[in-house]
C-alpha cells in the first residue's frame, strides 16, 4: 500500500477546517493527522505530528499563519506548507513565499484544486539531507550531480523581441535543445515571468519554479539551483516561470540577478527566453547575456520595433556587437527579403529560421521540441541546428565535435538515440 500524504489543517475557524477535511476524506492518499486554530497550535501540532503537508490560514489569532509558516520552515524543514487565503494581493504572495510556503491557494477552492496543490507540493520536496551523512560522499558524487560543482564561465545567451508574437520561446527551446543533445550542459531559463508558456511547449508540469529560488536567495547553490531545475528528456535542464501571473513580482529583478550569476557557474549554456516589454527583470537578462539573440520577421513592424531596440541599446551601452540578428519565419515569398531585413537594420543576419508553421504548431501542441519528433527532418528543423552551429563556432571559437575528435562520434550516438524518439 503507497504511503499516505499527512495532512495538518491550520485555520482560525472551525466550519473552514471541516470542510477542508471534508474535502480530502474520500482521497485514499491522503490521510489528516490533525487541526489547530491558531499559528501555536499549528507551530505545536507541526513539531509533535511532523506532517508532510500543512495548509495553512494566514489571518490567524495568537500567532498568524505568516509568523507560524517562518517558524515551522526552520524548526521542521520536513514539513511543506500551502498557504489558504482570500487576500490575492501580491503583498500577501510574497510574504507567504518569502516565509516558506511553497503554494498559494485563493478561498473558497474546490476539491480538485486543494489535490492537485497538495500533491505538486508532496511530489517535489526536497529531501532532507543529513550534513555527516554526506560529507564524506559529496567529492565522489560530484560528478554524477545534476549541476557539475566546479566554476564554469558558462555563455548566457538571451532571446528577445520587441514586437510580440514573433517566436522567441520557439527559438529558445530549440536552441537549447540543440545544444543540449550536442552534449552540452543547458539551463534554459522562461523569464516571462507573468505569461510564460516553455511549461506547456515542452509539456512539462511546474513543480518547481524560480519562485521557489527567488525567495531562497541567500541559500542559492548548485545543489538548490540542481533541486528546483526539471530536467527534459532530452538533458535539457529547464527553470520555469511562476504558475500564475500575479506570482511574477516575486521574482525581482535584484533575485533574478542573482541566479543568472549563479547558474552560469555550472552550466556550459544558459538560454533564456523573455518578455517583450522591457520590465527591470528583462532588461537585467539583457545585460547578463553574452549574446542577445534579436528576433525578428520579414514585416515593416518587426523591423520597426527592431530598429527601436538597437537605437535603444547603443544608447545604454556601447557593446551593440553581443547582438546576433535572427529572421524568424523566414521565406522568399515575403516582399521584405532576409537581405532587406539586413539592410534596413544596418546589421548581419547570422541566421535565419525557415517558416514552416504546421511543424512549429504541432511540436508546441504535442509538447515535443522540432528535434525530438518527426518535425527533425524539415528545413525548419535543419535551420535551427544551423544556427546553435553559428552559436557555438560564435561563443567557444570552435565546435565541440572539433575540439574533442573522435569523441563526439561516441557522443554524437547518444544524441541519435534521442532524435529517434
Amino acid at each position: 500500500m503507497a504511503e499516505k500524504i499527512r495532512i495538518l489543517i491550520v485555520d482560525d475557524l472551525p466550519e473552514t477546517r471541516d470542510n477542508v477535511r471534508k474535502l480530502l476524506q474520500f482521497e485514499p492518499d491522503v490521510e489528516v493527522v490533525g487541526q489547530a486554530g491558531n499559528g501555536q497550535e499549528a507551530i505545536d501540532l507541526a513539531r509533535k505530528e511532523q506532517p508532510d503537508i500543512i495548509l495553512m490560514d494566514i489571518n490567524m489569532p495568537i500567532v498568524d499563519g505568516i509568523s507560524a509558516s517562518q517558524s515551522i520552515t526552520q524548526s521542521v524543514p520536513r514539513c511543506q506548507i500551502i498557504i489558504m487565503s482570500v487576500q490575492s494581493e501580491a503583498d500577501y504572495l510574497r510574504q507567504a513565499m518569502l516565509a516558506g510556503a511553497r503554494d498559494f491557494l485563493m478561498k473558497p477552492f474546490s476539491g480538485d484544486e486543494l489535490m492537485a496543490a497538495i500533491r505538486r507540493v508532496y511530489e517535489t520536496r526536497p529531501t532532507i539531507v543529513h550534513t555527516s551523512a554526506t560529507t564524506s560522499t559529496n567529492t565522489t558524487t560530484a560528478s554524477e550531480s545534476p549541476i557539475d560543482q566546479s566554476q564554469k564561465d558558462g555563455k548566457v545567451l538571451t532571446v528577445y523581441s520587441p514586437k510580440g508574437g514573433s517566436g522567441c520561446t520557439t527559438v529558445a527551446i530549440n536552441v537549447a535543445v540543440a545544444l543540449a543533445i550536442r552534449g552540452y550542459k543547458t539551463l534554459l531559463i522562461d523569464a516571462n515571468l507573468q505569461f510564460g508558456d516553455i511549461a506547456v511547449t515542452l509539456n512539462m508540469r511546474p513543480s518547481s519554479t524560480l519562485v521557489d529560488l527567488a525567495d531562497r536567495i541567500s541559500e542559492l547553490d548548485a545543489d538548490l539551483i540542481s533541486s528546483v531545475a526539471l530536467e527534459h528528456e532530452s538533458g535539457l535542464q529547464v527553470l520555469l516561470a511562476p504558475p500564475k501571473p500575479e506570482m511574477a513580482e516575486l521574482v525581482t529583478a535584484d533575485s533574478l540577478d542573482s541566479i543568472v550569476n549563479i547558474v552560469r557557474q555550472n552550466f556550459d549554456f544558459v538560454i533564456i527566453d523573455t518578455a517583450t516589454s522591457l520590465q527591470d527583470t528583462t532588461v537585467t537578462v539583457l545585460d547578463n547575456a553574452d549574446r542577445v539573440l534579436l528576433i525578428t520577421q520579414q514585416s515593416l513592424a518587426s523591423l520597426t520595433n527592431a530598429r527601436r531596440f538597437f537605437d535603444l541599446f547603443d544608447a545604454l551601452t556601447s557593446d551593440i556587437q553581443r547582438i546576433m540578428l535572427v529572421v524568424n519565419r523566414a521565406s522568399d515569398k515575403f516582399s521584405i527579403s532576409v537581405k532587406d531585413v539586413s539592410d534596413a537594420l544596418r546589421r548581419p543576419v547570422v541566421a535565419s529560421v525557415v517558416q514552416d508553421d504546421v511543424a512549429v504548431t504541432n511540436s508546441a501542441d504535442r509538447g515535443i521540441p522540432l528535434l525530438g519528433n518527426n518535425a527533425r527532418k524539415t528545413p525548419v528543423a535543419a535551420s535551427i541546428l544551423k544556427l546553435a552551429d553559428v552559436i557555438e563556432i560564435d561563443l567557444l571559437g570552435e565546435t565541440k565535435q572539433d575540439a574533442e575528435g573522435g569523441e563526439a562520434v561516441q557522443q554524437k550516438t547518444g544524441w541519435l538515440s534521442w532524435l529517434g524518439r
